[in-house]
Order: C-alpha cells, then structure tokens, then sequence
C-alpha cells in the first residue's frame, strides 16, 4: 500500500507539474496578444529599446598626456546582416551608441589626418554595455617621420646625400665619357687610316670621338707622329709609354669618387646599426624603470631601433649597387683600352718596320 501511495503521489505531482507549465504558455500566450493594443510599432520599438545594448568608448593619441581626440568617426558594423551605426566623438573624446540588439560587432575609427583603426570584433549582450577604449595615431609627415631615427638621423641624412650627390655625378660622368662613335666602327677607321699611313686622319678620327679609349689612343698617334716629323725611329715601348701616361690622367678620372661611394655603402649600416643598439637601450631602459606596463613607451624604443636599420639599409643597398656598376665600366674601359692600344701599337710598328 504504501508503494502504491508513493507512485500515486508521483505521478499527481507530474500532472500537476505539467498543469502548471501549460497555464504559465496559456497566459504568455494571451500577454503577446493583448499587448500591441497600443500599436504593433509603438511595442516593438518599447520592447527593442527595453532589451538594447550600449557600445560606448573614448578615443585618444598616442602621447604620453593620452589627448582625447574630437571628431573621430566612429563605424559599428554588426555582424549578421552587416548593418551599420555610426557615433562621433566629442571633445572629451567619448561616444557612445545605444540601443543596439545583441550579437557580434566590429567597431572602427576614422579620422582625416589620422591612421584608421579597426578593432575586434566584440559580442554585446541583450541590455549589455561594451565600453571600448582605442588609441589613434597621427600620421607621419616627413618632419615627424625623420625625428623617429633620434640622433642617428644626421649621421644617416649626410650619407645619402653624398650618395644621391656622387652617384648622379658618376653617372653624368661616365655618359659624358662614352664615345660618339661605336667602338667597332670607330676602331676599323683608326685601322684603315693607319693602312693608308694617314696619321693625322687617325688623329682627327680620335678627337671626333671622345672618351677615354680615343684619348689614349690619340696620345700614342702624336707620338708616333712627332718621330716622323722628327724623321727619327721610334720603338714599341715610346708609344706604349705615351699611351700608359694618357691612361694615367683617363683611369683616374673615371676611377673619382668611387671610394666615397664604396665608404657610404660601408658605413650607412654601421650609423643604423648604433641607431638599433641606442634604440633597444632605450627600450630595455623603460622595461627597468616601468616594467612592461606601458607598451607606448616600449615601442618607441624598438620603432628607433627598427627604423634606423631600415635606413641605413636602404642608403647602403643603392650604394653598394652603384658602387659595383661603376667599377665594372671602369674595368670595361681598362681592358678596352689595354687590347685596342696594343692592336694599334703593333700595327704602327709592323707599319714602320715595312715601310
């Protein structure tokens, strides 16, 4: 009997259980009905209001005083159907957007004269309030840009002038320098006026040229025209030596500054590389005196570290590779000279000997 009690009551308690459950749907049911007797709108516009949640938020630079920022566009996106709000700041730098329906949203910062931020994405709860604090950085002009490289920035501001200075200078040089006839062209004529022993054709063929090929090569003619006129003999090692003194003013002229070139390419990354060891003291020494607490601080030191090498780098790198265009035409002119000048050399000679 007592069994039996026992699952009587059980199963009353589960009827009554469900009873009540279904009464509390019933009366839901009637409230959602009988409510909007107002208006449908005038309800729903209550009940969104009543369940809406705020996004609110200040926005500041970057300076060490964390200046409020006014009139800072502000871009609250939701993530479902990808509508979006938008907010301003005020002179304090504070927004704020309310009556926003729950879920996931992307807020974003814009301003002109200003880097634009996007932060994460945040998930605002029914009635909840998301408060969002974002700094804003200025951007660089060509002063501030360069004040970042501390005092690094003269050493590195020298060297690329003298780069840019030198290297437009051997450039203009060595275009000056080429010859208006090609080389080809122009040795088959100095070697058929040699042919036809016209020495002073040769000549005038060497100063309608240009360069320092034609030059030398003019040197070595004169010389050998001053024997004749001298109604002397002259040997191979005369000519020669006359032709080596005109090398000795040619070599050198295109041979000028490349040094200096070679010397910036050198040093530009040592000055970046003092930058990034003075920048990561600084650094380290923020880390000793305020632990690692304020990140602005930190990445000033590490942005002057960075930033310097990239200079160096980047003054170095041009350098480097002019530098070694430049030695290369030298030694093309050096080699051009050294076999047409002994072409030449042994022709006259061969030419005197027959004749």
């Amino acid at each position: 009997m007592n069994r039996l009690s026992l699952i009587f009551m059980l199963v009353a308690c589960m009827f009554m259980s469900v009873g009540i459950v279904m009464a509390q749907e019933e009366a839901t049911e009637e409230v959602e009905v009988n409510e909007p007797s107002v208006g449908a709108e005038d309800a729903s516009d209550a009940e969104t209001f009543g369940a809406g949640g705020t996004i609110k938020g200040e926005v500041v630079d970057t300076s060490a005083d964390l200046n409020p920022i006014e009139g800072v566009t502000v871009t609250i996106v939701r993530g479902i159907d990808e509508q979006a709000f938008t907010a301003t700041t005020d002179k304090d730098g504070a927004y704020e957007k309310t009556g926003l329906e729950a879920g996931r949203y992307t807020i974003s910062y814009e301003k002109e004269g200003y880097g634009k931020r996007v932060g994460k994405s945040k998930v605002l709860a029914a009635g909840g309030e998301i408060f969002d604090r974002t700094k804003m950085r200025k951007k660089d002009n060509i002063i501030s840009f360069f004040q970042k490289f501390g005092f690094v920035f003269y050493p590195l501001a020298i060297c690329s002038v003298v780069a840019l200075t030198f290297i437009i200078e051997r450039l203009f040089t060595f275009v000056r320098s080429r010859s208006r006839i090609g080389t080809e062209q122009f040795i088959a004529s100095i070697a058929d006026s040699l042919r036809k022993e016209n020495i002073m054709e040769a000549v005038s063929t060497c100063e309608e040229a240009g360069g320092p090929l034609a030059n030398v090569l003019k040197a070595g003619l004169l010389r050998y025209s001053q024997a004749q006129i001298e109604e002397r003999d002259i040997t191979k090692e005369e000519i020669q030596e006359a032709i080596e003194e005109a090398s000795l003013l040619e070599i050198p002229e295109l041979e000028r500054n490349l040094p200096v070139l070679g010397t910036v390419a050198v040093v530009s990354p040592l000055f970046g590389l003092l930058g990034t060891v003075t920048g990561m003291i600084t650094a380290f020494t923020t880390i000793a005196l305020e632990g690692t607490g304020d990140p602005q601080q930190l990445a000033e030191g590490i942005s002057q570290a960075l930033l310097t090498t990239a200079g160096g780098l980047t003054i170095a790198i041009p350098c480097l590779i002019f530098f070694q265009l430049f030695d290369s035409w030298v030694n093309r002119h050096m080699v051009e000279i050294s076999q047409v000048s002994t072409e030449i050399v042994n022709q006259l000679i061969v030419g005197d000997a027959n004749a």
